[in-house]
């Protein structure tokens, strides 16, 4: 996209549904994005457009469909980006929507429950990890793995098949002599110190090509070295890659060769049912059916088949470790020439043939995931809102709390204080929308006044971005952090914190309901009251709130554990000549703890990326130079 394309933005225009009907005239007729945008600016939804004009005005219709009525309904702001082509216009609405997750668009569950395996080529000794995020630090990431045992089945067949290394690069770097994985032939062993790593990397190279599902050239390279070893007359080696040979033959009998042009490409299929939609997604890799991955997507209850599969295919692949050149689906989409530019990937709707039988077969085990899946989902759903309602009539809520934020202080007798804001929509945790505060309130511990500041900035802040909106429309881009307010607020502890959190919101004038839950007897109060109220054991709403009060500790402690780490570090480390940040992380990384660093020696110093033998020796000598005691006279 051309830098400039999105510094032609329109002006955003507010107000309700008549008022931005009548700007609909003055829109471009040009391609572009509109953004339909709620209370304090939040995004409801996103779409793009050949013609905004056209596009929009068909959202002030009458007669329009139940979810476009709804979106409707909650609309206070309108925003439209000119850009050059219908091309640019697909990518930055697909941008836009992985940005914000609007309500009103489908959107893709979040996959960060779903596990990785990641390999790092450029760390010294390479080895495989399962994470549960994916990061841009260079490394090769497979996966997401979403069938419960998948990650399991995978590393148990590495594990038969290649000898790379298990242990932690802490256990590697203070390891003094070879583990049992390395006698039995399950390691090559770079703690020995006669291993080249070129011969290491030719292992860990094999071990991505079986990632990526190209077995018949991994099977093709250790048959090369089992003759080569047996020419050499070293039969125990040839024998144990002969067993590695029928390790990768038993795994590639298990699955199903389906095409003879041997082609990457990936198979969708689609089941629905109310709101939720499953996609399931069948690899195959050079001809080869490999498994089966399945994906939810949720909104999808009033769009039709195409526009899920296209939300699918714009949500998942920009980020997927492997697109195959072709990507074979259910239902052919309008602007499959424009998806096939931005993923990379050619889109196929077959009609007959093999690749329409698996199409097929896609859509068998789409239906299979809705038939388990949806009992959960639907029980979930009901559970949360029924918790929701509980909840409301206990506290006389006047709406139902969909958003709830939750609050909690962390500290050591005042030091390094803390807090943390937590966020539930709809029952469940929202964690874009999480936030943490530095307490400026001086050194003494006092929780009330601690929480009192964290209240105050978040809703001051609050205030002063709805006065933005105001004053200049709002604006796509802008960083608006706080300026969607809660239906219920949570603060952990008892009167005194309640009355406080009231006092704050009474003075910024605000009518937000505020409760505090008491841990010892999880007793909920409400400002001024007398008596708490005491919820059932077993109550739903009981439950809903001792998450959130747990949810919000939890972020707290970790932000004030972090502080404390960092200012430990400092003291610690910090005071060496020659030790920036980024150094003391790669030490950190490669020995696990201070402890450790003190305790190494210089060659194992010098063995972590960007300490040379001077600094090794430095950071050595200081450790371990005899300290004075205080009092004594300086040496000269």
């Amino acid at each position: 996209m051309k830098s400039n394309s999105i510094d032609r933005m329109w002006a955003g225009f507010k107000g309700d549904r008549h008022e931005l009907a009548a700007h609909i005239s003055s829109l471009p007729d040009s391609p572009g994005v509109y953004v339909f945008r709620g209370q304090g600016g939040e995004v409801l939804y996103v779409g793009k457009a050949i013609n905004l004009r056209s596009r929009v005005r068909s959202y002030f219709a009458s007669n329009l469909p139940v979810k476009t009525e709804a979106l409707m309904s909650r609309v206070e702001g309108l925003e439209v980006i000119v850009v050059d082509s219908e091309a640019e216009a697909f990518i930055l609405e697909a941008n836009l929507i992985k940005k914000h997750r609007p309500r009103y668009n489908i959107l893709l569950r979040d996959d960060k429950q779903y596990p990785y395996l990641r390999i790092n080529l450029n760390d010294e000794w390479p080895t495989v990890s399962v994470v549960r995020r994916m990061n841009k630090d260079g490394a090769r990431y497979f996966g997401p793995f979403t069938r419960p045992g998948s990650v399991r089945e995978t590393l148990s067949f590495l594990r038969r098949i290649f000898p790379y290394r298990t242990c932690s690069d802490k256990s590697l770097a203070q390891t003094s002599r070879p583990c049992l994985n390395y006698h039995i032939g399950r390691c090559l062993g770079p703690c020995t110190g006669e291993l080249s790593r070129e011969a290491y990397m030719e292992t860990m190279g094999e071990v991505v090509k079986f990632l990526e599902g190209r077995h018949r050239e991994v099977r093709n390279r250790l048959e090369k070295r089992m003759l080569e070893l047996a020419a050499n007359l070293d039969f125990e080696n040839a024998a144990r890659a002969r067993d590695r040979i029928r390790a990768l033959d038993d795994v590639t009998e298990r699955q199903k060769a389906v095409l003879s042009d041997m082609k990457d490409r990936d198979v969708l299929g689609l089941a629905r049912s109310g709101k939720h939609a499953f996609v399931a997604l069948l690899p195959v890799r050079q001809g080869k059916l490999m498994g089966r991955e399945g994906f939810v997507l949720t909104g999808s209850e009033l769009d039709d088949d195409p526009e899920i599969i296209r939300a699918f295919i714009t949500q998942y692949y920009p980020n997927a470790p492997f697109v195959p050149k072709e990507i074979v689906i259910p239902v052919s989409l309008q602007d499959s020439e424009e998806i096939s530019r931005y993923i990379g990937a050619k889109l196929r709707t077959p009609k007959r043939g093999v690749l329409k039988e698996l199409v097929g077969m896609a859509g068998e085990n789409a239906r299979a995931m809705m038939d388990t899946g949806m009992p959960r989902y639907k029980r979930e759903a009901g559970e949360q809102m029924k918790a929701m309602e509980d909840l409301a009539e206990a506290l006389n809520l006047p709406n139902l709390p969909t958003r709830i934020e939750g609050y909690d202080i962390s500290n050591i007798s005042g030091r390094e204080a803390v807090a943390s804001m937590v966020v539930l929509q709809d029952g469940k945790p929202d964690k874009s929308s999480y936030r943490r505060f530095r307490i400026k309130t001086g050194d003494k511990p006092n929780d009330v006044a601690m929480m009192q500041e964290a209240l105050w900035r978040r809703f001051r802040k609050g205030l002063d971005e709805r006065a933005e909106l105001e004053a200049k429309g709002s604006t796509l881009f802008r960083k608006s952090k706080f300026a969607v307010f809660p239906d219920l607020v949570v603060v952990d502890g008892g009167k005194g914190q309640v009355n406080a959190g009231k006092q704050v919101l009474d003075e910024l004038g605000l009518d937000i309901p505020v409760v505090g839950l008491a841990e010892k007897n999880e007793e909920l109060f409400l400002p001024g009251a007398k008596e708490p109220i005491v919820l059932p054991r077993d109550s739903g709403a009981l439950f809903l709130v001792m998450r959130l009060r747990d949810e919000a500790h939890r972020f707290a402690l970790a932000y004030h554990r972090k502080l404390r780490q960092k200012q430990a570090l400092h003291s610690e480390l910090s005071d060496i000549p020659g030790l920036g940040p980024a150094r003391i992380r790669r030490l950190l990384r490669a020995f696990g703890s201070v402890n450790a660093i003190r305790s190494a020696s210089v060659e194992d110093l010098r063995k972590t990326e960007g300490i040379g033998p001077h600094l090794a020796e430095t950071i050595y000598e200081y450790f371990n130079k005899p300290r004075m005691a205080s009092g004594d006279p300086e040496e000269n």
